[in-house]
């Protein structure tokens, strides 16, 4: 399996995936998940904190739910607070802020331990792509139920507990959540936080149902699949760490950009990297530039200026057919903003999935503390209105959503299409 999915799904189900629930500092989060219980009464006083706080510092608070309807879910709350584990009340909690619409609007929680699962959610189903020796018999199957519910009405529980603006957010953050017994209990899915009983159909067509324990996050379990090697992977799985690369494709007379992040590197700032991309792709006679933004999840979109200055330089990019940018569920926010310029400024083609941000959305985070439970609470503070009207997702011309088949053969139909085909735009 990628190395990929092995940080974004297991140990990023601790870490958590971009924007499902934001990751902070060790010290914040330690302190809520280590102290004892609080008292209802100093529940209570969070979740006032959280009542007048949150509306007074987001920028638009009330832009798909009403205050009438915000407070009544907060005074729903505080009645019930007497009778609710603390679980309970954290997934309470994480259902209001969600209720919000806003992704960039989040509440800070992450599990201390998780099933032994590395998940995908492909247009075929919610795969299985790595497991422990334990569970051997459902790797590369599909679930179809938690208990007694069905995978589809599973991800419908879920989806209220996930700050998102569109489907594509859910697919994207969906997989961390379903290893999270502690939600999945706390929101009646499964009786115990103890273990949770998966049914799986398996790659030879058998249905199977187990039961399956929680590991911590300190432990290092033996995968099955051997994550470390990268070298037969798809491109775009490799050197997911780096910010930014590039490769040449000699054959295609193509260069493949892959900007995983708005953000400087320490080893080379972006200008430079910019400088050294171009200088290649003229020596080369590059006559195709692919753009990958698929797990770009934001940062500073200035950042990327001077890649787009220098393309607009170019005549032979600026024909339609030269330049393509791949999206998909994982771009988000700033990347967004990029995707949009490029959109304005270039004939480029756009492949892939819809994006995981919103065009226009609310952004640029800030975060405040509840006082007695140390949850970390993020809020935006600026909107960004980018196109006309007001789309939920940035829709690709060319719609390719990857199948479990895909994955198993190192396939990654997105860019093969690219390289193969000519669209008659």
């Amino acid at each position: 399996m990628p190395f990929r999915y092995r940080s974004l799904i297991f140990a990023a189900c601790f870490l958590l995936l971009t924007c499902s629930v934001l990751v902070f500092p060790d010290s914040s989060i330690k302190s809520y998940l280590v102290q004892k219980e609080l008292t209802p009464e100093q529940w209570r006083e969070d979740v006032d904190f959280l009542a007048k706080e949150l509306p007074k510092k987001h920028k638009n608070l009330y832009h798909n739910i009403s205050d009438s309807e915000f407070q009544a879910q907060i005074e729903k709350l505080k009645a019930k607070l007497p009778s609710m584990e603390q679980s309970e009340i954290l997934v309470s909690l994480m259902k209001i802020i969600a209720s919000v619409s806003d992704s960039h609007t989040t509440l800070g929680y992450r599990p201390q331990r998780a099933l032994p699962l590395m998940l995908y959610w492909f247009k075929d189903g919610i795969a299985i792509l790595n497991t422990t020796a334990e569970y051997k018999e459902i790797l590369y199957g599909k679930i179809t139920a938690i208990g007694n519910t069905s995978i589809e009405d599973v991800v419908a529980v879920l989806t209220a507990v996930i700050p998102h603006e569109n489907l594509a957010q859910v697919k994207n953050k969906i997989p961390n959540f379903l290893t999270d017994t502690v939600i999945l209990h706390s929101m009646k899915l499964i009786p115990s936080q103890e273990k949770a009983s998966l049914t799986v159909l398996t790659g030879s067509g058998r249905t199977i149902t187990l039961d399956m324990n929680p590991i911590s996050f300190s432990s290092k379990p033996e995968w099955l699949v051997d994550t470390s090697n990268e070298s037969h992977v798809p491109l775009y799985l490799r050197n997911p760490q780096q910010f930014y690369w590039y490769e040449i494709l000699s054959d295609s007379k193509a260069l493949f950009f892959k900007y995983n992040s708005c953000k400087d590197s320490k080893d080379e700032p972006f200008g430079d990297f910019v400088k050294r991309l171009f200088e290649e792709a003229d020596a080369k006679k590059v006559e195709k530039i692919i753009i990958d933004l698929r797990h770009n999840g934001g940062g500073n979109s200035g950042i990327f200026a001077p890649f787009l200055a220098e393309i607009k330089k170019r005549p032979r990019f600026m024909q339609k057919g030269n330049i393509y940018v791949l999206i998909g569920r994982r771009t988000f926010s700033s990347a967004i903003l990029n995707a949009i310029d490029l959109q304005k400024e270039t004939p480029a083609i756009f492949v892939g999935e819809p994006t995981g941000g919103k065009p226009n959305h609310y952004g640029e985070v800030q975060m405040f503390v509840l006082p007695n439970s140390k949850i970390p609470v993020t809020y935006s503070i600026k909107y960004f209105k980018v196109i006309d009207g007001d789309p939920d997702s940035l829709v690709p011309d060319i719609l390719i959503e990857r199948r479990l088949p895909d994955f198993l053969n190192r396939i990654d139909p997105v860019l093969r299409s690219v390289l193969d085909k000519k669209y008659p735009f």
